[in-house]
Order: C-alpha cells, then structure tokens, then sequence
C-alpha cells in the first residue's frame, strides 16, 4: 500500500501527466469511446439536410479490442511520461545532450544518437483498408487534448512549456526518410503554432534533420507519434526497409513512444529483424480485418445494432430478418463499408421524403454510384476468395487474411 501511495504522489507531482490522469477502466473507456456525431438525431426533424448523413461514417461503435487498444496506447504514453519524468536532472539533461550532438551528426556516428534511458514502446496497427484502424485511432484521440500550456515550473526547469500530447503524422507520398520527418515538423508547427518549418535549412542532411526532429518531439515531450499510412511502396524495399527501422527506433531510443498504422504487407520487412520487431511490438500489435462472418461477436453484437441503428426518421427502419447477415453478404463484412451502406439507405430515404428506410431503399442504396465500386470487393470477402482478392487488387493482404482466417476456422472448430 505504501508503496502505492508513493507512485500516486510522484505522478501527481508530474505535471507531464496531468492530460492522461486519472487512468480509466475497462468500462469507462468502453463508454467514453463511443461516438455519436450528431445525436438526437430524430428530433432535428427537417432541419436536417443530406450533408449532415455523411456524419454516419464518423459514428465509432466500441468493442474489446478497440478498448484493449485505447488501454494499451493509454498505458504507452503515460508509462513513458514517467520515465521522462522533468523533475529528474538527468531528463533535464537529456535535452542538452541532443542539442549537441546534432552539431556534429552525420552517417558514421548517427548510431551514437543518445539514447533516453532504456527508450520507449511501439505499437503496430495493421489490416486492409476500411478495417477502422484509423478510426480505431480517432476515437482515442477524441478523448485527450494535443497540446497542454504549462507555466513557469523552477523544479521541471521550464519558463513555459506548451506540452505535445500527441502527434499524427502521414508517410510522405515521396516515400523518403527526408519527407517523413519534414512531415513531423510542420505537424507541430500546425499542432502548436510553431514556427520550427521557417527556421529549417534545406542543407540539412537527414541525418541532422533527424537529430532536429528528436530535439523538437523531446522539447515539447511529445507523449505519442503516430504515423499512419504505412503502405508496401513505403517501407517494404530492403532499402527502405532498413532506413525506416532506423528512423522508428531512434525515435523510441529517444523516449518517444511510437505507433505505425498500416497494410500488413508493409511491414514484411521491417518485421523480419526480431529485435526491431520486439521493440515496435512492444506496446501492442493489433491486427485489424473485416468480420469473419455474420456471426463474429462484434459485428452481431456491437456494430451492425450500433451503426444501422443510426438515423433522422420519425420511423424505425422496416424490418429486416437476419440483419446481420443480410449486411454481411451486402458489405462483406467491412466495418467501413458498413458505414457507407448505411449512408446511402439514409440518403435514399431521404431523397424519397419517407418517414423511414424501406426495404426498397436499402436494396437501391446497394446500387447506388458509391456502393458499385465496391461490390468486387465485397463479393471477395465475403467468399473469403484469397484468389479474387489476389488477382483484383494490389493492395490486399492476401497472405496475412489466410492466416487470420485459417486462425479463426480452427478457433471455431475447437469451440472457442
């Protein structure tokens, strides 16, 4: 108990933390993560206009493993907040340290980057497309600010500290080192209303660029980067493979718990080294994929009751038997297809003036321009056809879906 009390106290005395504090539980994340971009819905009556039912899309149902996944990233940046903790000189000093060594990095001694005690976490977000990895990420996000004004604080050595809770960053379209990290610095700049994008110099080598963005994230004690987007012609060369594992680790060597969002293909590579995997799997890999079937928990339970629940009608929906398989085969599954589907029944509907969605408007809206480019897909996944995905697109994970799904036939065959 002592011993408990002693950890409460020298977190309260953080100011590090305050944004994060106190944690939540299982249940509360479970409530707070829910969102509901518009509601009351059904009392705005004609005030609504068709616009407004494209807010469906942003609508985040909760499930275990997007709780699990807000713990975990929660844990992450409040266990590396402590480490950094700013009462302790030797964290104070860190900031000098970098600040001096960027003087002098380049290519032979970049491994002599200094490191921040033992470093921090990293996490993986992985899945295809519309599998709500990004909006699994949104709806964390949601619920803590991305910046917190500290002032004058003798003991923690600052003047004044505008504090960078978080950070998202996209992989650059350039697919370079060099675009990532300008990336990083105009975030903040946009983040904080900084100015750190004008002070830099396009003669900066990316080693010296990368030194300055570990003293920018290390200055502003950013609790969490994430970077999203991370696609096979990113980072799957053995070239950039390795360049990129560098730049990921030296982040984490620098306190900076790290999080990378992406296609499963992408980090073939960069996965292959166990030790960069250990470090970047650290805080959590998460794997993301549509519904196994309509019998999978969180589609019956959780997503199809949340989202076709969703609506501005006086009216409930006409009923339909067998809803969630009746969606499954109508989306195949997608969590984001799902989203879309509902979108055009409402907006069916309300082109129609109905005081509710029909039947024939949720048959329409399957037919409708935005749901025609996905049926290929849809058809795919719902027939779990590895071959068609393979051969359609480029961008599947064929080899990680087969896993994924031989994995849940023999889970299901074990009666688990």
């Amino acid at each position: 108990m002592g011993s408990s009390n002693q950890l409460f106290l020298t977190d309260q005395g953080n100011p590090l933390l305050a944004p994060l504090l106190p944690e939540r539980s299982f249940m509360q994340w479970a409530e707070d993560l829910y969102f509901d971009p518009m509601p009351n819905t059904s009392a705005a009556g004609t005030q609504i206009s068709e616009s407004h039912l494209h807010l469906v899309e942003q609508m985040f149902i909760p499930g275990q493993r997007s709780v699990v996944l807000a713990m975990s990233l929660a844990s992450m940046m409040i266990s590396g907040l402590r480490r950094r903790d700013p009462r302790l000189p030797t964290n104070r000093h860190y900031l000098y340290k970098l600040a001096t060594f960027s003087d002098n990095v380049n290519k032979q001694n970049l491994k002599d980057i200094p490191w921040l005690g033992e470093g921090a976490s990293g996490a993986i977000l992985q899945g295809p497309t519309g599998s709500s990895k990004s909006h699994s990420c949104d709806a964390f996000l949601r619920l803590i600010p991305q910046y917190v004004d500290h002032s004058v604080n003798d003991e923690c050595g600052w003047i004044e500290l505008r504090q960078l809770v978080y950070l998202r960053v996209h992989m650059p379209a350039d697919l370079s080192r060099k675009g990532l990290l300008l990336n990083v610095i105009w975030k903040v700049d946009e983040a904080l209303d900084t100015k750190y994008g004008n002070e830099i110099s396009n003669r900066l080598t990316q080693e010296q660029l990368l030194v300055e963005v570990l003293k920018i994230l290390a200055v502003h004690r950013c609790g969490l980067l994430i970077i999203e987007e991370v696609q096979e012609r990113n980072v799957s060369s053995q070239t950039l493979g390795n360049e990129f594992s560098t730049v990921f680790l030296k982040i984490m060597n620098s306190g900076v718990p790290l999080v990378l969002v992406g296609n499963p293909i992408s980090f073939d590579r960069i996965m292959a080294f166990s030790q960069d995997r250990r470090r970047l799997t650290a805080g959590g890999q998460f794997d993301f994929a549509p519904a196994f079937d309509h019998k999978d928990e969180e589609w019956e339970l959780d997503l199809v009751p949340g989202i076709w629940a969703w609506g501005i009608f006086p009216e409930e929906d006409e009923h339909i038997a067998n809803l969630p398989q009746y969606l499954f085969d109508r989306t195949g599954g997608i969590p984001g297809v799902l989203s879309l589907y509902r979108r055009e029944c409402l907006i069916e509907a309300f082109r129609s003036g109905a005081s509710r969605v029909m039947r024939d408007h949720v048959e329409a809206a399957f037919w409708s321009p935005s749901m025609v480019g996905m049926h290929s897909l849809i058809d795919a996944y719902r027939n779990k056809d590895l071959q068609a995905l393979a051969k359609e697109f480029t961008d599947q994970p064929v080899s990680y879906l087969r896993d994924k799904w031989e994995r849940e036939r023999r889970k299901r065959a074990n009666g688990s």
